[in-house]
């Protein structure tokens, strides 16, 4: 019963075209939308990690369509969806199966470099900084990273992902993780990334939002 209730939800939530879609739900999209107006006023190369279906991509390229933009995802399945989606649109997207601790770019490769809806799945802090320093590699000097991550400090967020397995069956093999800001920013103080925006979604005080969205430039 509780799925059904969720399912019904969740569809009710999704963007137009997006129903059904594993990467699909209200928070998924809202993040989505926020990290595209980021991203409106870059140029060059983008690069976005854990592309999944495409979703993200897809909004990219109407949105900036003079962008070469490239996706990687380490699942075959859902990176098929992508290139479906993306061939329906004839963007031109670039599509390559790869995991984001090892991407297969050359360094400095990238103008901006994009990394959403992924880290909460992430098993560990530490998949986490291999999967940034994989981002920043790939990244030129002066380009742009964007990334989001679930809130440790949001107290809600642990009860929500104690409680998921109940009624999203998609959540069951995955880790749902949240990670504390102060250590996300002690990585990217390692890796020579300044904050230039950081975002607090879905609450009205940035330090306790579920979601954080954050940008950084490369020295």
């Amino acid at each position: 019963m509780l799925e059904k209730i969720y399912y019904r939800l969740h569809r009710m939530a999704s963007g137009p075209g997006e129903q059904g879609e594993y990467s699909s739900g209200y928070w998924q999209r809202r993040i989505r939308e926020h990290a595209v107006e980021m991203c409106r006023h870059h140029r060059g190369r983008l690069l976005d990690v854990g592309c999944g279906e495409g979703l993200f991509l897809g909004r990219m390229v109407t949105a900036r369509p003079d962008m070469e933009a490239w996706g990687v995802d380490e699942w075959e399945v859902i990176l098929s969806r992508a290139e479906k989606r993306t061939a329906r649109m004839r963007t031109g997207v670039r599509l390559l199966r790869a995991d984001a601790t090892a991407l297969p770019f050359g360094d400095a490769s990238f103008d901006v470099v994009v990394c959403i809806n992924v880290f909460f799945n992430m098993e560990s802090i530490g998949k986490v900084r291999s999967a940034l320093k994989e981002m920043a590699r790939v990244c030129r000097k002066g380009g742009r990273l964007i990334f989001d991550f679930r809130n440790s400090l949001n107290p809600l967020l642990a009860v929500k992902y104690r409680l998921a397995a109940y009624y999203d069956p998609t959540v069951r093999s995955l880790p749902l993780n949240t990670y504390d800001p102060g250590n996300i920013k002690e990585i990217l103080g390692e890796m020579n990334l300044d904050i230039t925006r950081e975002h607090g979604l879905f609450f009205a005080v940035r330090r306790f939002a579920p979601v954080i969205v954050m940008e950084t430039v490369k020295k």
